[in-house]
């Protein structure tokens, strides 16, 4: 492979995926528009800019009600904190350098796990690194930050990165779509004009 790992293993990306396994964004679409294949070119167009509007509509509506409920995170932010969070009940925490941030945190045992439990783990809270790596990958708090973080009293949820707030989506789902005009009021096209390659053309069945 010649290609470097930072450009396609998510081990070695430096977090900037957020937990994301692809970096090929157009596969987030599939089950979006799924419902235009085998369409028509120009009824495909119309069916993924009327997806689209619908997507971008329904999402600024959720999140401005969740924003007048004074919600911070999204949904899906939460439910991971939340995870981490119960997890986070049966670890232990212990100072190990207060100057530069760094705690040890421990786990459990666990007779029915088959890797045991009882690991241990360095947090570094200024950093923002845990030596599990799920808090430098999904920029989330993990269940041995949390520990940490909750044995200095501080809130482990404003430690969670700004792009899952819902001031971010917000900002992500405003975007003004234009309203098409009729097809009577299309202005004629000035240019040469395109004919299908009838060889092209599939057969019946």
């Amino acid at each position: 492979m010649k290609e470097d790992l930072d450009m396609w293993t998510q081990l070695h990306d430096g977090g900037y995926r957020y937990g994301a396994m692809t970096t090929n964004v157009s596969k987030c679409f599939n089950g979006v528009l799924k419902g235009s294949r085998g369409l028509p070119s120009a009824a495909m167009v119309v069916f993924t800019w009327s997806k689209l509007v619908a997507y971008f509509h329904d999402r600024h509506k959720e999140i401005t009600h969740d924003l007048s409920e004074g919600k911070v995170w999204s949904i899906y932010a939460l439910n991971i904190y939340d995870a981490n969070l119960k997890k986070s009940k049966t670890h232990q925490v212990r100072a190990f350098n207060n100057v530069r941030g760094i705690y040890q945190v421990e786990t459990a045992y666990k007779n029915y796990s088959s890797r045991g439990g009882h690991h241990s783990h360095e947090i570094n809270i200024v950093a923002r690194t845990c030596g599990c790596g799920k808090w430098q990958n999904r920029k989330i708090p993990c269940s041995h930050a949390i520990t940490a973080l909750q044995y200095l009293g501080q809130d482990a949820t404003t430690y969670i990165d700004p792009c899952y707030s819902l001031e971010n989506a917000m900002c992500t789902c405003s975007h003004q779509f234009v309203m098409p005009k009729s097809e009577s009021l299309w202005r004629d096209v000035d240019g040469p004009k395109w004919v299908p390659d009838p060889d092209l053309l599939r057969g019946k069945g």
